[in-house]
């Protein structure tokens, strides 16, 4: 009898592994991988650690550490939105793990907060999230993949990347100005360093994985760096050949539209038509040909405020906001786009800007939010990647965030740990 027990327990246990492994398939083939908005419906995505708003979304394992996600949607009323979560290797794809072994509690849970938007002009409802949470915990750390759906897996409405990290071993950077004579004044150089004394790395060049973020950006990431020096508890990767370096790009365009009826920066006027606000941004142009300035930005980030609000996630209103950007006439290599957090950091078709002949202008029209915005033209290049140098010109003086992440994929293991992670100014 003992015998006949324990057979079907083993059937159920494979059965329910197998099944796990293939709805993690089905995700892969349904999800796209990356910071996506799905439905036309939903706006302002923002992402971040709890209390902290600009904050990259990272967590440490075993940790009270918490994510905050927060979106809108514009159809108003309540609807059945679910989250789930996809482990992911370094370079994420899905990781053959079934979800019982990177996640405790339950696997796909509802979105039970939510709010409707007060005394604004345009009404929705407000959805948000934070975990870990009592429903759903990690076991492991590693890359992840929030996956938001409405009513089944297969009608995904947001994705969004985040880390869970280990404080094992201590990572560092250093941001200077390239040796390579050729980037000295365009460019940044990022030299990166893993301490791990007391954590045994067998073999770092391929074991390690390294990626190196600007701004929170993963479009532009470095990931295929190994190791230049290798020392008793310590890996170094000091390059001066220009692997390590990243445009500096400029200091980020800045308007603050907290309030709308009081001209906040960069605001030139505002107007409400027909219960439709309306914001002028001023006229502006290229800056690749202008000096360096600094000013304080929050790189490329957005802040949702209502000015002598107590909840701005629910009573700041939208409204459509003009850009204009002066150039004599069209650039010849692609689009112009407004470009940023705004825009998940992508070349969306509602952030593209069309050339006015009479104006002599790049002009776009945008719905956004109220709040405090970063924000840079960007230029599609022949690859159709963004490229907001042409525009806004590359500094090796501009102020940048840098991000690294350290992956070790130990022997006898099947994903990636991360067992490293650090930010720093360029700055600092």
């Amino acid at each position: 009898m003992k015998i006949k027990s324990k057979i079907p327990r083993f059937f159920l246990s494979v059965f329910t592994t197998i099944f796990s492994l293939q709805c993690q398939v089905l995700i892969a083939q349904d999800v796209i991988y990356e910071n996506r908005i799905y439905s036309p419906s939903v706006r302002t995505v923002l992402f971040h650690p709890v209390g902290n708003e600009t904050g990259f979304p990272a967590i440490r394992l075993r940790s009270n550490d918490r994510l905050m996600i927060r979106f809108d949607d514009m159809d108003e009323g309540v609807k059945n939105y679910q989250y789930t979560f996809v482990h992911c290797n370094a370079d994420w794809t899905p990781s053959r793990l079934s979800k019982n072994e990177y996640l405790s509690g339950m696997t796909d849970n509802f979105i039970q907060n939510y709010e409707f938007s007060f005394n604004t002009f345009f009404p929705y409802t407000h959805f948000y999230l934070s975990f870990p949470n009592q429903n759903v915990g990690f076991k492991i750390s590693g890359n992840y993949l929030l996956i938001i759906y409405e009513d089944n897996i297969n009608k995904p409405v947001i994705t969004r990347r985040f880390i869970v990290y280990e404080e094992i071993t201590n990572a560092g950077i250093e941001v200077r100005r390239p040796t390579v004579v050729q980037l000295n004044n365009t460019h940044q150089e990022v030299d990166v360093f893993l301490s791990h004394p007391g954590y045994v790395i067998p073999d770092p060049y391929q074991d390690l994985h390294l990626t190196i973020l600007q701004n929170q950006r993963w479009d532009n990431a470095i990931t295929h760096l190994k190791p230049v020096f290798v020392q008793a508890g310590r890996v170094i990767y000091n390059f001066d050949n220009g692997e390590n370096t990243f445009p500096g790009g400029n200091e980020f365009r800045v308007f603050d539209m907290k309030n709308l009826q009081v001209l906040g920066i960069g605001m030139m006027k505002t107007e409400l038509n027909e219960n439709n606000w309306n914001v002028y941004l001023f006229r502006e142009s290229p800056r690749n040909r202008d000096r360096y300035v600094f000013w304080q930005d929050i790189n490329g980030q957005m802040v949702i405020r209502r000015q002598n609000s107590n909840n701005s996630h629910i009573e700041a209103d939208y409204a459509w906001v003009d850009f204009q950007l002066l150039v004599p006439e069209p650039f010849a290599e692609g689009n112009v786009y407004v470009w940023g957090q705004l825009s998940d950091w992508q070349l969306l078709p509602d952030f593209v800007m069309n050339y006015d002949y009479d104006a002599r202008a790049y002009k776009a029209k945008i719905f956004l939010k109220q709040g405090y915005y970063n924000y840079l033209y960007a230029l599609q290049n022949f690859s159709g990647i963004a490229d907001p140098g042409p525009i806004e010109g590359n500094f090796w003086e501009t102020e940048n965030e840098y991000t690294v992440i350290f992956y070790h994929r130990e022997i006898g293991i099947r994903y990636d740990r991360i067992i490293g992670f650090a930010r720093l100014s360029s700055r600092r």
